[in-house]
Formats: C-alpha cells, sequence, structure tokens
C-alpha cells in the first residue's frame, strides 16, 4: 500500500548526498546563490523540492520540511516547542478507532488496514514529537543552554522552556490514559489491542520524566540567575574602577617626588600566585613554614564552671476527673442504640434519679435537659447522623415560631 516506489525514495536520497555539502551551506548560512555554485544542482535542488527561492532574485533556501527535519536532528532549541495538543490527538485517535471497528465488523479488510496504518503513524508521530520534544528540553539543560551566549538570554530561555514544559504538564495530567483501554473492548485483533496498550504505557512513563526535566529546569534557573548577579556585581565593580583611575597604579609612579628614594631604586616586585618551588632562596622560610603548619595548635584551658544543687521533687500523679453528669449523657446516647427505642431526658433522669442519689449527685430536671441538649450539640457528625434530637415544648404565647421546650427526646435516624 505504499504511495511510492522505493527507487523513487532511493533516487531523493543520492541526490541529497550528492550535494551535501551545497545543502548543508544553506541550512547554516541561510541562503546560497546561484554564484557561488553550479545553477544546474540548485535547479535541480529546486525542483527535487529541496531548495525554494528566496526574496532576493537569486538566492536559495532550504525548504520548510527539510530544515525542520535538521532541526530535529541537529537539536535545535526551537524544535521543543512542538505545541503538540495530545487531546485533539485522542480525539483524532477515537475517529480513527471508530472507522478502523466499523471496517472490521463489516469485513472491509482493505479500509481496515488502511485506518491501521493511519493510526499506527498516528501514534508514532504523537509520541516521536514529544519524545523529541522533551529529549530537547533535557539538551537544553545539560548544555546550560548553550546555543545563546550571554547569560541574561541563558535565564530568559530558561525561563520560556520552564514555562512551556509547566504548560504542556497541565496538558498531559487532564487526560486520563486509562480510558484509552475503552478502544479496545470489543473482539478487536492482536496487533490493534498491542498499539492501544503500548500508548497507555507510554504515557504513563512520559509525566514522571516531564516531571523530572521541570525540576532540573528549576535547579537550572536558579543557577543561571545567581550566575547573573555575580556577573552584574563585576561588571559594575569593573566600571567603578574605571570611573575612579586613582585606583589603578600609574606607570610614572617612579617620577613621583613624594616617593621615598628607597622606593624610587627598588626593583619591580613580582607578583605571583604561587611559590616558586625551584628557587632555592625560598626553601628555608617555606620549610619553616610547612612545620609551623603541622605543629598541634594550642588549646585554650578549659574554664571551669560553677556547681550547683538541683532539687528534684517526687513525682505527682495527676488524677483526671470525669463529670459524672456527661458520662451520663453517654450512657442515654448508648441505651438508645443499644435498644432501638426513642427515650427523652426526663424519663431517663426519673429513671435514674434513684441512683444518682445513692452516688450523692443530684441534678435539676431543667439543667439535665440542657445537659443533654448540649452534649448532642458536641457529638461529631457521623454519629449526629445516626442519633436524632425532637425537642418538646409548647409555643410561647404571643410568637409565632418560638417555643418553650421542657423536655428532648433521642431517638435513631
Amino acid at each position: 500500500m505504499a504511495a511510492y516506489n522505493a527507487s523513487d525514495v532511493a533516487d531523493l536520497l543520492r541526490q541529497i548526498g550528492a550535494h551535501d555539502q551545497l545543502l548543508a551551506d544553506a541550512y547554516v548560512y541561510g541562503t546560497v546563490s546561484e554564484l557561488q555554485s553550479e545553477s544546474r544542482k540548485i535547479a535541480s535542488l529546486h525542483k527535487s523540492g529541496l531548495l525554494r527561492p528566496d526574496d532576493e532574485l537569486g538566492d536559495y533556501r532550504v525548504t520548510a520540511e527539510l530544515k525542520r527535519m535538521l532541526n530535529r536532528l541537529m537539536r535545535k532549541q526551537s524544535s521543543y516547542r512542538q505545541l503538540s495538543d495530545m487531546g485533539k490527538v485522542i480525539d483524532t485517535l477515537d475517529d480513527m478507532v471508530k472507522d478502523y471497528r466499523l471496517s472490521v465488523q463489516s469485513n472491509q479488510h482493505d479500509d481496515a488496514e488502511y485506518y491501521l496504518d493511519q493510526l499506527d503513524d498516528l501514534l508514532y508521530e504523537a509520541k516521536d514529537n514529544l519524545n523529541v520534544s522533551l529529549e530537547n528540553m533535557h539538551h537544553a539543560i545539560s548544555s546550560q543552554f548553550g546555543f545563546v551566549s550571554t547569560l541574561s538570554a541563558k535565564v530568559r530561555e530558561n525561563e520560556r522552556a520552564l514555562q512551556y514544559a509547566q504548560k504542556l504538564l497541565t496538558e498531559l495530567q487532564q487526560i486520563d490514559p486509562e480510558s484509552c483501554y475503552e478502544w479496545a473492548d470489543w473482539a478487536c485483533p492482536s496487533d490493534f489491542a498491542r498499539k492501544v496498550s503500548g500508548f497507555v504505557y507510554w504515557f504513563n512513563q512520559t509525566l514522571p520524566r516531564l516531571r523530572f526535566i521541570i525540576d532540573n529546569m528549576r535547579l537550572s534557573l536558579f543557577r543561571l540567575r545567581r550566575d547573573e548577579k555575580q556577573a552584574s556585581l563585576l561588571r559594575n565593580m569593573a566600571r567603578y574602577l574605571h570611573q575612579h583611575p586613582e585606583f589603578e597604579i600609574s606607570d610614572s609612579l617612579f617620577e613621583d617626588e613624594q616617593l621615598p628614594e628607597t622606593l624610587k631604586f627598588a626593583p619591580a616586585m613580582q607578583l605571583k600566585s604561587y611559590v616558586d618551588t625551584r628557587n632555592s632562596e625560598l626553601e628555608a622560610p617555606l620549610i619553616a613554614l610547612v612545620q609551623a603548619m603541622r605543629k598541634p595548635t594550642t588549646t585554650d584551658s578549659v574554664i571551669e564552671r560553677e556547681e550547683s544543687d538541683l532539687e528534684l521533687e517526687a513525682v505527682q500523679e495527676f488524677v483526671i476527673d470525669h463529670d459524672f453528669f456527661e458520662e451520663q449523657t453517654e450512657r442515654l446516647f448508648e441505651q438508645v442504640i443499644k435498644h432501638g427505642e426513642a427515650i427523652s431526658a426526663v424519663q431517663y433522669w426519673k429513671m435514674a434519679l434513684k441512683s444518682w442519689i445513692n452516688e450523692a449527685q443530684l441534678i435539676e430536671p431543667k439543667e439535665w435537659v440542657e445537659l443533654v441538649f448540649s452534649s448532642y450539640c458536641k457529638l461529631t457528625n457521623d454519629q449526629q447522623d445516626a442519633l436524632d434530637i425532637k425537642p418538646q415544648g409548647t409555643l410561647v404565647s404571643g410568637t409565632t415560631d418560638n417555643y418553650s421546650y421542657s423536655d428532648v427526646k433521642i431517638l435513631l435516624r
């Protein structure tokens, strides 16, 4: 089902190889002219679709298709911005899957093979574009954005790449790759199922890789900003020294009348950042310096600190007191849950009053009802979902919605 013969492709590749230097010059320098090369070669490359005329008469440029391929192979920085919308890719894949399924179910084998080839090409192109984008982003970080020279340009490129990568991660995170398995929820051929599962596996492996690249971009941006700040400080210091020549040693200093005679005739001092070990005169002081550095350093005398006695008292046990009537409200709730019957606060108070008196505990009915109501309000949401409270009372005269409650009833929902 190929659209071209193998011989046509071989002829095109041979033409590229035969005119490699001419195409390389057009790619690197932007244009080639008929004056620089033979016009017959340029006409042949133009006819093959490898060169195109430029605005200037007689100049030719590399076509967009060939330049895009070379940019990807040469890892040009602009190639990581693939601008691939994975959502649209998924929609297109969904349409192709539907066409493929209908063709298979209708026994249209030629159409099914065509749609399967189209599906395979689109899957490969989507994965290849995103993989190339990630590889070039990683290459840009590893090379410290070496395609630009100044630190400010590196910072801008890093910020732009980080913004693109974060936006790409946000878009990819909005896609659920597991939903692609729905494409194979029918008696589909094994080749088709393998393509779908391979795409889902690749997508799940891509997100961690992209997060790793984003983390490295953030570290790279931090280092570049730090280097840019240091470079700015050095430029400012150099500018200040250039504007203040008094900090520089004049070449005619030996002619200054205020300079002492001993310094006027003194030989020039040679400043070095290292020690000349071949100079025998420096051997003795150098050995003394090394021996002094090897000697143990004198430690400071230990200062005696004042001592004082610390008295420890016996550990006291704290007894946590539980409120008696709060425990009784808990027992009231337990009785409702255990028996599954509604119990009013006043009814429970009457039944438990005798046992409370024996324990020297007493509470008025009004305070008991208020305590039961407040204890119910302090229950958790799950507990309140299990229990319900029904106040019992009468309408206050002269009002419409105000009630005087004399009792509350606890029951299961």
